[in-house]
């Protein structure tokens, strides 16, 4: 589990085509950089993170948004991007969110956890979100996960079942008590649209309430409890964004303002559902010549330790358009496969890649 930048492509209107055949036709295009250690940086505009608790590991992300994750013999690993907000609004004052994803799997072992699909955290109240549409592990994550099941629903056509934890300990508010919400699809799927919304409507219909959004992150995690972790997580396909399902090819209505673009924040949250120990690994280094605070804390939700986490924030506040025909500042305002406005209601359309075109002063 953690905390990283913004994927501002992710807001990108992608044609009806291409919403239609990303879970056929997807691959990964456009410029690339490869990692091989814990690290939060950009592409083409792009947001990227990539964290890992030991083993040999690399990741490799596109400016066009997609990414591939390695790892060999991790304790825990994972990949992560999305969207960040600046926890003034909740999800309805923000919009309809959506995520589209592609997961290919390959050489998967000693997978004991994991989750694939949406992570985040809201604030005011204090809450910890996940909505897992797969998993790289043999099973399913089960009852585990929560202290309260709420049973099974549809979501947007889909069964989930809905687990409400409470717990105390790392949070993106330091370590305190915050809730934990799931939403754990019956049936893996690698390849689908999210919605993300959805979910919220019903978590607060059985009183799960949701407060001010501060992020809405694709997730790939894997872990293990012994050997460690062995595979590869392929994302030829990811956004996260604002507008209408299965692409995002409607127009944006009011989705700029409370977000958050290029945050870069950083907190690696490690471990495993089965470890509580470690509470004595935990430090703080200030003395990081780049300024990149690096806090270690807590694991998954069931982790108390033997963790590395960092937490580096540069906030930029998007502004949102007084003009519903242009886009506001830090939007996307062109690039290929964009379909929307090309006029920005403040600042100018400068090209960030040629997939992204952002509002920029």
């Amino acid at each position: 589990m953690k905390f990283t930048q913004l994927l501002p492509v992710a807001l990108s209107f992608a044609t009806s085509a291409l919403a239609q055949s990303f879970c056929t036709g997807a691959t990964h295009t456009g410029e690339s950089v490869k990692e091989t250690g814990n690290k939060v940086g950009s592409i083409g505009g792009v947001g990227y993170e990539m964290w890992a608790d030991s083993g040999n590991n690399s990741a490799t992300f596109y400016s066009d948004g997609s990414f591939s994750c390695s790892f060999s013999n991790a304790k825990d690993y994972l990949c992560r991007s999305g969207l960040s907000f600046d926890s003034t609004q909740s999800h309805s004052q923000i919009g309809h969110m959506y995520a589209d994803f592609k997961l290919v799997k390959q050489d998967i072992s000693n997978v004991d956890y994991s989750y694939v699909g949406i992570y985040g955290w809201t604030r005011d109240p204090l809450v910890e979100f996940y909505i897992v549409d797969n998993w790289l592990s043999q099973y399913r994550p089960g009852d585990w996960v929560g202290n309260k099941k709420h049973g099974d629903f549809t979501i947007d056509g889909a069964e989930y079942t809905v687990f409400e934890n409470t717990r105390f300990g790392p949070s993106i508010d330091g370590d305190t008590q915050f809730k934990q919400y799931f939403s754990i699809r019956q049936t893996p799927r690698d390849c689908g649209t999210i919605d993300i919304s959805a979910h919220f409507a019903q978590w607060e219909k059985l009183g799960m309430t949701m407060g001010k959004m501060h992020e809405a992150k694709v997730l790939g995690e894997a872990g293990s409890n012994g050997a460690g972790t062995s595979g590869t997580a392929d994302f030829p396909y990811a956004k996260v964004y604002i507008g209408q399902g299965n692409g995002g090819s409607a127009v944006q209505e009011n989705n700029n303002e409370g977000i958050n673009f290029d945050q870069g924040n950083q907190w690696n949250q490690g471990g495993n559902p089965w470890d509580q120990g470690n509470n004595n690994n935990n430090q703080w280094n200030n003395n990081n010549n780049n300024n990149n605070n690096q806090w270690n804390q807590g694991g998954n939700p069931w982790d108390q330790g033997n963790n590395n986490n960092q937490w580096n924030q540069i906030p930029q506040n998007a502004a949102s358009s007084t003009n519903e025909n242009c886009v506001g500042l830090w939007g996307q305002c062109g690039g290929i496969g964009y379909s929307g406005s090309s006029c920005c209601s403040e600042g100018s359309c400068k090209v960030v890649s040629e997939y992204f075109h952002q509002c920029q002063l």
